[in-house]
């Protein structure tokens, strides 16, 4: 297995979280759950132009894709084919990507859109010289490169960052009226231009935000206590957050811990 990240210098590094390269080995089994991220990225597949992506009952439906792609935020989970031999990708920071692409983020909202359809024929071309790129560090090199070419300037309104940076403190005490008092804008302005450039609305978003802090509490942990997280996390009960946990992984809580592989967003479905 190879694994490489790359996070770019400034201005970049407001805007992306990292961009990445990956080699895997046949895991075992056919398919992974990526569970909802509230994250925008962008996915290239290395080995052949096509990306493939499960939705349906049972993950059974499976949808086709170029070999480059966007993937907006998600609210929901999917599925993917659990053997990635090669690939790479973007992963945008909340809000970054409009510094990138032109118009609204929640046009991206739990879709996947290929990338030639936002780019034209330059995502193409892009994906053939990633595809020659004689090592890794070579292919994080070209994607940057064609990362800042792409970049526009475009900053985050005043009003989303000041919301994203209260968000990210305590997502499960922050409110949407606080907010928007503090940024000195009315609640309605400052829930259309969240989700312009986040992706989702900022409640969405805080559901989002209370669920990864859960994972990422539970994720290697040898037991939980599932009424301490719903205390700490700020859920109302139990069932609010057996709801929530399901309507974001596609698992109860229970079940995830039981299938929970080595990747934070990954849980392996087998048989």
């Amino acid at each position: 297995m190879i694994y490489k990240t790359f996070v770019p210098p400034p201005p970049f590094d407001g805007f992306i979280e990292n961009l990445w390269y990956w080699e895997g080995e046949d895991p075992g089994h056919a398919k992974d759950t990526i569970m909802a991220s509230g994250r925008l990225a962008i996915q290239i597949n290395l080995r052949r132009d096509e990306l493939s992506w499960y939705d349906g009952e049972g993950y059974a439906r499976r949808n086709r894709l170029g070999g480059i792609a966007l993937c907006g935020l998600t609210t929901k989970s999917f599925a993917i084919d659990a053997f990635q031999p090669s690939n790479m990708g973007v992963q945008f920071k909340p809000g970054g990507a409009v510094a990138f692409f032109a118009g609204s983020s929640r046009d991206f909202e739990d879709a996947h859109i290929p990338l030639d359809g936002i780019w034209g024929a330059e995502a193409g071309r892009l994906h053939q010289r990633l595809v020659a790129a004689p090592t890794p560090d070579a292919k994080l090199a070209i994607l940057f490169r064609a990362m800042a070419a792409r970049f526009n300037g475009r900053a985050r309104h005043p009003a989303v960052a000041l919301a994203l940076a209260r968000f990210s403190r305590v997502p499960h005490r922050a409110g949407v009226a606080a907010a928007a008092r503090e940024a000195e804008i009315s609640q309605k302005k400052l829930i259309r231009l969240f989700a312009e450039e986040v992706g989702t609305t900022p409640k969405t978003y805080l559901r989002l935000a209370r669920f990864q802090r859960v994972l990422a509490r539970v994720h290697t942990a040898p037991s939980v206590d599932w009424m301490e997280e719903v205390h700490a996390q700020g859920y109302y009960d139990q069932p609010h957050f057996i709801r929530e946990f399901r309507e974001f992984s596609g698992f109860t809580p229970t079940e995830y811990f039981k299938r929970r592989g080595p990747y934070l967003q990954h849980v392996p479905l087998t048989a």
